[in-house]
C-alpha cells in the first residue's frame, strides 16, 4: 500500500493521448498506460488516508470530497491536500455510497443503509436530511447518489428492491419516481451514478444491467449504451460517472478496472487502467470525477488512494 505522502508525477510523463488507448483482456487489459499527474490517499485513519473509499465528489470551487467505508468525509483541494474531515451521525448499518455538490456547495451524502439523503455545508455542519425506509413516494430502500437540475430540483437513486430514481423540487417536494420494477426496457437494477447535463438529461450508470442510460427530466428512457464485456463499448459493473466540460462521459468500470470515455452517443473514445496497484492502474474504481483544466480524479478504491489525470 502507498503512503499517505502525497506523490506528484510530471505531467510530460503523463502525456499519453487517450484516444490511441487499446484495450485488451479483461484481467489485465493491454494499454498506452495513461499516468497520474497527481496521487493522494494510501491506507489507513489518519487524515488524508482512506479505508475503501467508495464515493468523490467536485465542488465549484475546485475542492474535493470523499467518504470512506470509516462514515469519515474528508475534503480536500483541488491538488489533494487534506483540509477538514467529520463523521456521518451513524454507521454501524453500513456506509455512504454517494456524494454531490450542488450549485450552493452543500455536499449532499446518499447515506445508503440510512435509506435517506444528509445535507451539509462544506465544513460538515448538517443543514439538513430527509428520507425513510419504504417503497412509498419519497420513501428509500438503499439511496446511491444524488444529481441536481438547472431549477435546482433533485435526483436520488436507489437500490435493494426499488431500483429506481424519484425526483424532488428544490425545495424537497416529492415529484415521482421512475425507472423501477415494471418499467420495462426503461427499468434498472443497481442505480450507482448519476450526472444531469446542459442539455436537460440525467444520465444514469445501470450498474447491474451493464449500461448508461438517458433519462428525460420526467423519466422517460432516451436511449442506453453498453453491454456486458471487457471491449471497447461494453462495461462490466459501472458504477461511477462523470461529465466533462466538452460533454463527453466518463464511466469508473468496477468490474473491468478502468475507466472509459464516451462520446454523448456512447462511442467509446478511448479507455485507460486496467489491475493492478501501479500508478495508472485501478483496484475496484468506485468513482470518476471531472475537474477544471482537463483534470480527472479516480477514486481507486481498492488501493485506497485518489489518482488524478489530465486529459486534452
Amino acid at each position: 500500500m502507498e503512503s499517505c505522502a502525497r506523490r506528484r508525477m510530471s505531467a510530460a510523463s503523463a502525456a499519453v493521448r487517450l484516444a490511441l488507448l487499446v484495450v485488451g483482456g479483461c484481467d489485465r487489459p493491454e494499454a498506452d498506460g495513461l499516468l497520474p499527474v497527481l496521487t493522494f490517499g494510501g491506507q489507513g485513519l489518519g487524515p488524508g488516508q482512506f479505508v475503501y473509499p467508495r464515493a468523490i465528489a467536485l465542488a465549484p470551487d475546485g475542492c474535493v470530497f470523499v467518504v470512506d467505508k470509516t462514515a469519515r468525509i474528508q475534503r480536500f483541494s483541488g491538488d489533494g491536500e487534506f483540509e477538514t474531515s467529520w463523521q456521518m451521525p451513524e454507521w454501524e448499518a453500513g456506509k455512504p455510497t454517494g456524494l454531490f455538490v450542488d450549485r450552493r456547495g452543500r455536499v449532499l451524502v446518499a447515506d445508503t443503509h440510512y435509506h435517506r439523503v444528509m445535507i451539509y455545508d462544506r465544513d460538515g455542519h448538517e443543514l439538513g436530511r430527509f428520507g425513510t425506509r419504504g417503497t412509498g413516494p419519497g420513501q428509500f430502500e438503499l439511496t446511491t447518489d444524488v444529481a441536481e437540475d438547472d431549477a435546482g430540483g433533485l435526483y436520488v437513486s436507489e437500490y435493494g428492491g426499488n431500483d429506481r430514481i424519484s425526483r424532488f423540487s428544490a425545495d424537497g417536494v416529492y415529484m415521482g419516481s421512475f425507472g423501477g420494477p415494471g418499467s420495462g426496457p426503461a427499468a434498472l437494477q443497481r442505480p450507482q451514478g448519476l450526472v444531469w447535463d446542459p442539455q436537460g438529461w440525467l444520465w444514469v450508470t445501470d450498474a447491474t444491467h451493464h449500461r448508461v442510460c438517458r433519462f428525460s427530466p420526467d423519466g422517460r428512457l432516451l436511449g442506453s449504451f453498453g453491454e456486458m464485456g471487457a471491449g471497447p463499448g461494453q462495461l462490466k459493473y459501472p458504477y461511477g460517472l462523470a461529465l466533462r466540460p466538452d460533454g463527453t462521459l466518463l464511466v469508473s468500470e468496477f468490474g473491468n478496472n478502468r475507466v472509459q470515455r464516451f462520446d454523448r452517443s456512447g462511442a467509446s473514445l478511448g479507455i485507460w487502467g486496467g489491475t493492478g496497484r501501479e500508478p495508472g492502474r485501478f483496484l475496484g474504481p468506485w468513482g470518476v470525477a471531472a475537474g477544471p483544466g482537463g483534470r480527472v480524479y479516480v477514486l481507486d478504491s481498492g488501493n485506497n488512494r485518489v489518482q488524478v489525470f489530465e486529459i486534452r
